[in-house]
């Protein structure tokens, strides 16, 4: 789990430095490109975090789903908020979204039999659990690689 932990680290600050790097060129885009950028990082940065906090946190299922939804509304929030408060909505229903995705993918990781996926074997439980988690960060990477490589061109 110390791993995940590890991958949980890099996502939050990936997810830190994509928000702070669009908000120091907010001035450079319009209201139409902010709703879009808005849908592509909040969708992909919820969605990785909630199956992150979902697999480490080892609470009930209705505690562990009312915390990642309110991870999910902030983050999109934050994100709609950027130009004029014309995107809020727009990061808030893709915050809530991603964050649903990922508490269900990270429930399903945490127990397969939820999906009648016969995985019993406690080893290949925690490889599945870091195969995915790792393809989840590479994947926020390659997103917030992607969204501040548009403000370029």
């Amino acid at each position: 789990m110390l791993g995940i932990i590890g991958l949980l680290i890099w996502n939050v600050a990936a997810a830190c430095f994509c928000y702070f790097g669009l908000r120091r060129r907010k001035q450079l885009f319009d209201d139409r490109y902010a709703t879009t950028i808005t849908s592509t990082a909040t969708l992909c940065t919820t969605l990785v975090l909630g199956m992150h906090v979902t697999v480490l946190m080892s609470a009930g299922l209705s505690l562990v789903f009312l915390l990642n939804l309110l991870l999910g509304a902030v983050i999109g929030t934050l994100f709609g908020a950027l130009v004029k408060y014309h995107s809020v909505l727009a990061g808030l229903y893709n915050g809530l979204i991603g964050i649903s995705m990922g508490v269900m993918i990270g429930e399903v990781l945490k127990n397969p039999q939820i999906c009648s996926i016969p995985i019993s074997d406690h080893t290949q439980l925690l490889l599945n659990m870091y195969q995915l988690c790792g393809f989840a960060t590479l994947l926020l990477t390659m997103i917030v690689g992607l969204v501040l490589y548009s403000m370029k061109v």
